[in-house]
């Protein structure tokens, strides 16, 4: 379940407010992104491509890549909705070759996104045509329509397995999508909820990825507190049954690839989060991001 928006029961003075997760401008000037360091290991390096053919411009060497990790355990940090999602997750499970891959959804929202993905869809386009053209290009719009579609971390976990027969699983619990994922037709996908939602700051989705990313790798870089939401006994349940079931799989000696949301891989102050939780496993941690690092190649499914 894609939980980074405001609850849907909330309730505002007078009237219910849009239902979108919230645009999240970062305080700080973005920072130059590198490849994130595992402290205390060592790994090969590969020299990525570089622009205007070999040793690129001037004949510099270009930026250096590590070689794939030497663990079982690699827990990549995602932001869901990203428009390049898919193919940097390709780029990026073509890099580590994972035995298994495992994404942050349950069973029970899988399968039901399945069923209600062409509905949600329908409902979207009909909310749309009551609103004007421009209202396609506005991030939040584009941010709803990426939380009704088929999660990216689940199409890319499919379609790699399909080709190269390497099995993927749902690990998340299935309680609060059986709250929140029935209440997506009637509330979230209205024209009036839509129109609400042009009133919020319009921005770039892709300028709001990046800097969700920028704040991933600060907050990989430091042990900061977490600001639990109401619902926080069931998130830290979440986590905690997460690596549990990564533990038992890890245990198995495979290579195992999870795709989940970023913020559950931070080193939160009080202990809470995967990081901490599988901390004795030694896994990699990388963010989304770092695939565009890799060499691009042409993905076909």
């Amino acid at each position: 379940m894609r939980e980074n928006g405001r609850d849907l029961g909330e309730e505002g003075r007078g009237r219910r407010p849009p239902y979108s997760p919230p645009l999240r401008p970062h305080p700080q000037p973005l920072e130059v992104y590198s490849w994130p360091g595992q402290a205390g290991a060592t790994a090969p390096t590969v020299p990525a491509p570089h622009a205007g053919g070999e040793g690129g411009v001037g004949g510099g060497q270009g930026p250096q890549v590590p070689g794939p990790p030497p663990t079982h355990l690699i827990l990549i940090g995602t932001v869901h909705g990203d428009p390049q999602g898919y193919e940097r997750a390709w780029r990026m499970l073509r890099f580590l070759q994972p035995d298994l891959i495992t994404v942050e959804i349950s069973r029970f929202s899988l399968h039901y996104r399945k069923r209600q993905e062409g509905r949600w869809l329908h409902l979207l386009k009909q909310a749309l045509e009551d609103l004007p053209d421009s209202a396609r290009s506005h991030p939040a719009i584009q941010r709803l329509a990426s939380q009704v579609a088929l999660p990216f971390e689940v199409r890319v976990a499919r379609d790699w397995g399909r080709r190269y027969g390497i099995p993927w699983r749902p690990l998340d619990l299935g309680a609060p999508s059986r709250r929140h994922l029935p209440r997506y037709g009637r509330e979230l996908l209205t024209a009036a909820n839509l129109r609400a939602l042009l009133g919020t700051p319009r921005g770039s989705l892709k300028d709001w990825v990046a800097t969700e990313f920028q704040r991933a790798h600060q907050a990989y870089q430091r042990s900061s507190w977490r600001l639990w939401p109401h619902d926080a006994p069931e998130a830290l349940k979440r986590e905690q049954v997460l690596a549990r079931r990564l533990r038992r799989l890890a245990d198995k000696g495979r290579r195992l690839v999870h795709l989940g949301g970023w913020e559950h891989l931070v080193p939160w102050q009080d202990g809470s989060g995967l990081w901490h939780l599988l901390g004795d496993l030694k896994p990699w941690r990388l963010l989304l991001k770092d695939a565009d690092l890799l060499p691009a190649k042409e993905i076909s499914c």
